[in-house]
Protein backbone atom coordinates (compact mmCIF):
# COMPACT_ATOMS: atom_id res chain seq x y z
CA UNK A 1 0.00 0.00 0.00
CA UNK A 2 1.35 3.35 -0.92
CA UNK A 3 1.79 5.65 2.14
CA UNK A 4 3.54 8.43 0.96
CA UNK A 5 3.02 12.18 1.70
CA UNK A 6 -0.37 13.01 -0.15
CA UNK A 7 0.67 16.25 -2.18
CA UNK A 8 -1.93 18.83 -2.67
CA UNK A 9 -1.89 22.49 -4.81
CA UNK A 10 0.16 24.92 -3.83
CA UNK A 11 -0.22 27.25 -6.89
CA UNK A 12 -3.00 28.31 -9.34
CA UNK A 13 -1.27 27.09 -12.42
CA UNK A 14 -2.00 28.66 -16.06
CA UNK A 15 -2.85 25.19 -17.29
CA UNK A 16 -5.65 24.64 -14.32
CA UNK A 17 -6.97 28.36 -14.91
CA UNK A 18 -7.52 27.73 -19.07
CA UNK A 19 -8.72 23.99 -18.92
CA UNK A 20 -11.59 25.98 -16.37
CA UNK A 21 -11.98 28.48 -18.67
CA UNK A 22 -12.75 26.51 -21.43
CA UNK A 23 -13.51 22.58 -20.33
CA UNK A 24 -10.11 21.43 -22.21
CA UNK A 25 -6.81 21.94 -22.26
CA UNK A 26 -5.39 24.92 -24.14
CA UNK A 27 -1.98 25.42 -25.44
CA UNK A 28 0.09 28.51 -26.30
CA UNK A 29 1.55 28.57 -30.16
CA UNK A 30 4.36 30.91 -30.04
CA UNK A 31 4.98 33.03 -32.85
CA UNK A 32 7.28 35.88 -33.67
CA UNK A 33 5.52 38.99 -35.33
CA UNK A 34 8.40 40.86 -36.65
CA UNK A 35 8.02 43.30 -33.80
CA UNK A 36 11.07 45.38 -32.43
CA UNK A 37 11.51 48.14 -29.24
CA UNK A 38 12.10 51.12 -28.28
CA UNK A 39 15.35 50.21 -26.98
CA UNK A 40 16.55 48.84 -30.38
CA UNK A 41 15.16 50.84 -33.03
CA UNK A 42 16.86 54.31 -32.00
CA UNK A 43 13.40 56.38 -31.30
CA UNK A 44 13.73 56.33 -27.64
CA UNK A 45 17.21 58.20 -28.50
CA UNK A 46 19.19 55.73 -27.75
CA UNK A 47 19.93 52.09 -29.52
CA UNK A 48 20.90 49.95 -26.45
CA UNK A 49 19.17 46.95 -25.46
CA UNK A 50 18.13 45.98 -22.04
CA UNK A 51 21.07 44.56 -20.45
CA UNK A 52 20.01 41.28 -19.95
CA UNK A 53 17.87 40.36 -23.30
CA UNK A 54 19.55 38.81 -26.33
CA UNK A 55 19.17 38.80 -30.20
CA UNK A 56 16.24 36.66 -30.11
CA UNK A 57 14.22 39.06 -27.79
CA UNK A 58 13.34 37.02 -25.25
CA UNK A 59 12.13 34.62 -28.61
CA UNK A 60 11.90 31.00 -28.79
CA UNK A 61 14.97 29.37 -30.61
CA UNK A 62 12.89 26.94 -32.41
CA UNK A 63 10.98 29.96 -34.41
CA UNK A 64 12.35 30.99 -37.43
CA UNK A 65 10.95 34.72 -37.33
CA UNK A 66 11.43 34.65 -41.51
CA UNK A 67 8.67 32.33 -42.28
CA UNK A 68 5.37 33.97 -42.61
CA UNK A 69 3.42 34.39 -39.29
CA UNK A 70 0.46 32.41 -40.42
CA UNK A 71 3.07 29.17 -41.42
CA UNK A 72 4.82 29.53 -38.03
CA UNK A 73 1.58 29.56 -36.09
CA UNK A 74 -0.12 26.69 -38.24
CA UNK A 75 3.31 24.79 -37.82
CA UNK A 76 2.80 25.23 -34.10
CA UNK A 77 -0.89 24.27 -33.88
CA UNK A 78 0.14 21.11 -36.10
CA UNK A 79 3.17 20.09 -33.72
CA UNK A 80 1.28 20.34 -30.66
CA UNK A 81 -2.14 18.60 -32.07
CA UNK A 82 -0.43 15.69 -33.20
CA UNK A 83 1.89 15.43 -29.87
CA UNK A 84 -0.65 15.68 -27.42
CA UNK A 85 -4.29 15.91 -29.16
CA UNK A 86 -4.49 19.72 -28.41
CA UNK A 87 -7.70 21.31 -30.67
CA UNK A 88 -7.78 24.98 -29.18
CA UNK A 89 -4.94 27.26 -29.32
CA UNK A 90 -3.66 31.02 -28.17
CA UNK A 91 -1.43 32.19 -30.41
CA UNK A 92 1.48 33.64 -28.20
CA UNK A 93 3.11 37.55 -30.01
CA UNK A 94 6.37 36.81 -27.25
CA UNK A 95 9.75 38.30 -28.98
CA UNK A 96 10.49 42.00 -28.24
CA UNK A 97 7.44 44.17 -27.95
CA UNK A 98 4.28 43.19 -29.47
CA UNK A 99 2.71 46.77 -29.59
CA UNK A 100 5.31 48.27 -30.76
CA UNK A 101 3.99 49.71 -33.81
CA UNK A 102 0.68 51.60 -35.73
CA UNK A 103 -2.72 50.32 -34.03
CA UNK A 104 -3.82 49.05 -37.85
CA UNK A 105 -0.41 47.03 -38.04
CA UNK A 106 -0.34 45.64 -34.94
CA UNK A 107 -4.22 44.73 -35.41
CA UNK A 108 -3.33 42.77 -38.68
CA UNK A 109 -0.70 41.09 -37.21
CA UNK A 110 -2.84 39.52 -34.46
CA UNK A 111 -5.89 38.66 -37.17
CA UNK A 112 -3.41 37.08 -39.45
CA UNK A 113 -3.37 34.41 -36.82
CA UNK A 114 -6.93 34.47 -34.81
CA UNK A 115 -8.62 31.62 -37.25
CA UNK A 116 -11.70 29.21 -35.58
CA UNK A 117 -8.98 27.19 -32.84
CA UNK A 118 -7.95 30.47 -31.34
CA UNK A 119 -9.81 30.83 -28.19
CA UNK A 120 -7.92 34.22 -27.34
CA UNK A 121 -4.32 35.49 -27.91
CA UNK A 122 -1.26 36.65 -25.88
CA UNK A 123 0.95 39.84 -26.38
CA UNK A 124 4.11 40.46 -24.45
CA UNK A 125 4.85 44.26 -24.65
CA UNK A 126 6.24 46.72 -21.99
CA UNK A 127 4.73 49.46 -19.98
CA UNK A 128 5.65 52.40 -22.12
CA UNK A 129 4.16 50.85 -25.37
CA UNK A 130 0.92 50.41 -25.22
CA UNK A 131 -0.96 53.46 -27.75
CA UNK A 132 -4.61 54.47 -26.35
CA UNK A 133 -6.35 53.25 -29.36
CA UNK A 134 -4.77 49.84 -29.25
CA UNK A 135 -5.47 49.20 -26.01
CA UNK A 136 -9.78 50.21 -26.71
CA UNK A 137 -9.25 47.48 -29.44
CA UNK A 138 -8.18 44.75 -26.91
CA UNK A 139 -10.64 45.74 -24.44
CA UNK A 140 -13.01 45.35 -27.31
CA UNK A 141 -11.80 41.88 -28.30
CA UNK A 142 -11.36 40.62 -24.41
CA UNK A 143 -15.52 40.41 -24.53
CA UNK A 144 -15.47 37.49 -27.10
CA UNK A 145 -11.72 36.12 -26.40
CA UNK A 146 -9.82 35.82 -23.64
CA UNK A 147 -7.02 38.29 -24.05
CA UNK A 148 -3.34 38.27 -22.29
CA UNK A 149 -1.08 41.21 -22.41
CA UNK A 150 2.39 40.07 -20.92
CA UNK A 151 3.58 43.13 -19.28
CA UNK A 152 7.24 42.96 -18.76
CA UNK A 153 7.20 44.92 -15.45
CA UNK A 154 10.70 43.21 -14.66
CA UNK A 155 11.05 45.30 -11.02
CA UNK A 156 9.99 48.15 -9.15
CA UNK A 157 13.10 49.31 -8.24
CA UNK A 158 13.88 52.46 -10.38
CA UNK A 159 17.59 51.87 -9.60
CA UNK A 160 17.87 48.18 -10.81
CA UNK A 161 15.34 49.19 -14.42
CA UNK A 162 18.25 52.06 -14.79
CA UNK A 163 21.21 49.93 -14.25
CA UNK A 164 19.74 47.63 -16.82
CA UNK A 165 18.68 50.17 -19.46
CA UNK A 166 15.57 49.22 -19.09
CA UNK A 167 14.06 52.63 -20.88
CA UNK A 168 10.87 52.77 -18.60
CA UNK A 169 10.57 53.60 -14.76
CA UNK A 170 8.14 51.98 -12.19
CA UNK A 171 6.29 54.74 -12.67
CA UNK A 172 5.65 53.74 -16.05
CA UNK A 173 4.36 49.94 -15.06
CA UNK A 174 2.04 51.75 -12.39
CA UNK A 175 0.13 54.18 -15.67
CA UNK A 176 0.33 50.95 -18.06
CA UNK A 177 -1.51 49.00 -14.88
CA UNK A 178 -4.02 51.81 -14.08
CA UNK A 179 -5.12 51.99 -17.51
CA UNK A 180 -5.24 47.72 -18.32
CA UNK A 181 -7.32 48.27 -15.34
CA UNK A 182 -10.13 50.02 -17.00
CA UNK A 183 -10.55 47.18 -18.83
CA UNK A 184 -11.57 44.26 -16.82
CA UNK A 185 -11.72 41.56 -18.92
CA UNK A 186 -8.31 42.00 -19.92
CA UNK A 187 -5.71 39.21 -18.32
CA UNK A 188 -2.75 40.88 -16.91
CA UNK A 189 0.35 39.18 -16.50
CA UNK A 190 3.31 40.91 -14.81
CA UNK A 191 6.55 39.77 -15.86
CA UNK A 192 9.71 39.58 -13.48
CA UNK A 193 13.23 38.83 -12.69
CA UNK A 194 14.61 37.81 -9.52
CA UNK A 195 18.03 38.38 -9.16
CA UNK A 196 18.70 41.16 -11.26
CA UNK A 197 21.61 43.39 -10.34
CA UNK A 198 21.61 45.49 -7.00
CA UNK A 199 18.15 44.19 -5.97
CA UNK A 200 17.57 43.19 -2.90
CA UNK A 201 15.12 40.56 -1.06
CA UNK A 202 13.31 43.16 0.12
CA UNK A 203 12.93 45.18 -3.12
CA UNK A 204 11.94 41.97 -5.32
CA UNK A 205 9.16 41.13 -2.51
CA UNK A 206 8.01 45.08 -2.97
CA UNK A 207 6.48 43.84 -6.26
CA UNK A 208 3.72 42.06 -4.51
CA UNK A 209 1.80 44.83 -4.61
CA UNK A 210 1.17 44.69 -8.13
CA UNK A 211 -1.77 42.38 -7.04
CA UNK A 212 -3.41 44.16 -3.85
CA UNK A 213 -2.95 47.53 -5.34
CA UNK A 214 -4.07 47.16 -9.33
CA UNK A 215 -5.61 43.55 -9.68
CA UNK A 216 -3.05 42.23 -11.79
CA UNK A 217 -4.31 38.76 -13.01
CA UNK A 218 -1.62 36.65 -13.96
CA UNK A 219 2.53 36.56 -12.67
CA UNK A 220 5.43 35.17 -14.89
CA UNK A 221 8.54 34.69 -13.37
CA UNK A 222 12.15 34.58 -14.10
CA UNK A 223 15.57 33.48 -12.49
CA UNK A 224 18.12 36.24 -14.22
CA UNK A 225 19.71 34.27 -16.71
CA UNK A 226 23.20 35.19 -18.08
CA UNK A 227 23.15 34.80 -22.16
CA UNK A 228 26.09 35.43 -24.29
CA UNK A 229 26.28 38.59 -26.13
CA UNK A 230 24.65 40.79 -23.60
CA UNK A 231 25.77 43.33 -21.40
CA UNK A 232 24.78 41.07 -18.43
CA UNK A 233 27.39 38.65 -19.71
CA UNK A 234 30.17 41.38 -19.68
CA UNK A 235 29.44 42.25 -16.20
CA UNK A 236 29.49 38.13 -15.55
CA UNK A 237 32.85 38.13 -17.06
CA UNK A 238 33.90 40.78 -14.95
CA UNK A 239 32.41 39.72 -11.73
CA UNK A 240 29.82 42.50 -11.31
CA UNK A 241 27.02 39.91 -11.55
CA UNK A 242 26.49 36.45 -9.22
CA UNK A 243 23.47 34.73 -10.47
CA UNK A 244 21.08 33.35 -7.59
CA UNK A 245 22.21 29.44 -6.58
CA UNK A 246 18.55 27.18 -6.89
CA UNK A 247 17.94 27.08 -3.65
CA UNK A 248 18.41 30.93 -3.52
CA UNK A 249 16.08 31.47 -6.27
CA UNK A 250 13.45 29.03 -4.79
CA UNK A 251 13.40 30.53 -1.15
CA UNK A 252 12.41 33.53 -2.91
CA UNK A 253 10.10 32.52 -4.95
CA UNK A 254 8.07 30.77 -2.31
CA UNK A 255 8.33 33.52 0.23
CA UNK A 256 6.57 35.82 -2.87
CA UNK A 257 3.51 33.53 -4.08
CA UNK A 258 3.08 33.32 -0.06
CA UNK A 259 2.42 36.79 -0.60
CA UNK A 260 -0.36 36.93 -3.51
CA UNK A 261 -3.38 36.47 -4.10
CA UNK A 262 -4.50 33.24 -3.92
CA UNK A 263 -6.61 33.36 -7.17
CA UNK A 264 -3.58 35.12 -9.52
CA UNK A 265 -2.13 32.54 -11.79
CA UNK A 266 0.84 31.79 -12.30
CA UNK A 267 1.82 31.71 -16.10
CA UNK A 268 5.37 30.41 -14.86
CA UNK A 269 7.71 29.92 -12.06
CA UNK A 270 11.45 30.00 -13.62
CA UNK A 271 12.66 30.96 -17.25
CA UNK A 272 14.19 27.72 -19.06
CA UNK A 273 16.85 28.73 -21.14
CA UNK A 274 16.85 26.61 -24.54
CA UNK A 275 18.63 23.80 -24.86
CA UNK A 276 20.91 25.18 -27.69
CA UNK A 277 20.90 28.52 -25.93
CA UNK A 278 23.75 30.98 -25.21
CA UNK A 279 23.03 30.45 -21.80
CA UNK A 280 26.58 31.43 -19.57
CA UNK A 281 24.53 31.02 -16.09
CA UNK A 282 23.02 29.70 -13.90
CA UNK A 283 23.85 26.26 -14.94
CA UNK A 284 20.37 25.52 -13.63
CA UNK A 285 18.47 27.21 -15.85
CA UNK A 286 18.53 24.78 -18.27
CA UNK A 287 16.41 22.78 -15.71
CA UNK A 288 13.21 22.20 -17.04
CA UNK A 289 10.92 20.19 -14.12
CA UNK A 290 13.27 20.44 -11.46
CA UNK A 291 12.68 24.28 -10.24
CA UNK A 292 9.04 24.14 -10.63
CA UNK A 293 9.32 21.12 -8.37
CA UNK A 294 11.89 21.96 -5.82
CA UNK A 295 9.53 25.08 -5.36
CA UNK A 296 6.10 22.83 -4.83
CA UNK A 297 8.47 21.07 -2.62
CA UNK A 298 9.42 23.56 -0.54
CA UNK A 299 5.97 24.89 -0.16
CA UNK A 300 4.48 21.89 1.14
CA UNK A 301 7.56 21.57 3.49
CA UNK A 302 6.37 24.70 5.36
CA UNK A 303 2.92 23.26 5.12
CA UNK A 304 2.51 26.46 3.33
CA UNK A 305 0.93 27.51 -0.18
CA UNK A 306 -0.05 30.44 -2.72
CA UNK A 307 -1.75 33.38 -1.03
CA UNK A 308 -0.92 32.58 2.57
CA UNK A 309 0.21 35.27 3.94
CA UNK A 310 -1.36 37.59 1.64
CA UNK A 311 -1.55 40.79 2.90
CA UNK A 312 0.91 40.84 5.44
CA UNK A 313 3.77 43.26 5.40
CA UNK A 314 7.02 41.68 4.87
CA UNK A 315 9.42 40.95 7.43
CA UNK A 316 13.20 41.55 7.04
CA UNK A 317 15.18 39.78 4.93
CA UNK A 318 17.87 37.05 6.08
CA UNK A 319 19.92 34.16 4.74
CA UNK A 320 18.45 31.70 2.55
CA UNK A 321 15.68 30.14 4.18
CA UNK A 322 14.29 33.22 6.09
CA UNK A 323 10.92 34.22 5.49
CA UNK A 324 10.58 37.47 4.22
Amino acid sequence: MHTGKKSFPVYRKLSDFLKERFGERVYRVTVDGGFTCPNRDGLNGRVQPCAFCDERGSGAAHIDEKEALQFQYETGCRKIAEKLGIRKFIPYFQSFTNTYAETDVCIARYLSVMDERAVGIAIGTRPDCIADDLLDWLGKLSEEKLVIVDLGVQSLTDRVLDLVHRGHDAASAVSALARLRQYPKIHTCAHLIFGLPTETRQEMMCATRLFSEFGVNGVKLHQLNVLKRTEIARWYEDGRVSPLELDEYVDIVANFLERIPPDVVVHRLSARADTHSDLIAPDWGRLHLKPTQKIVDELQRRNSCQGKFFGQKPQGAGSTGDRL
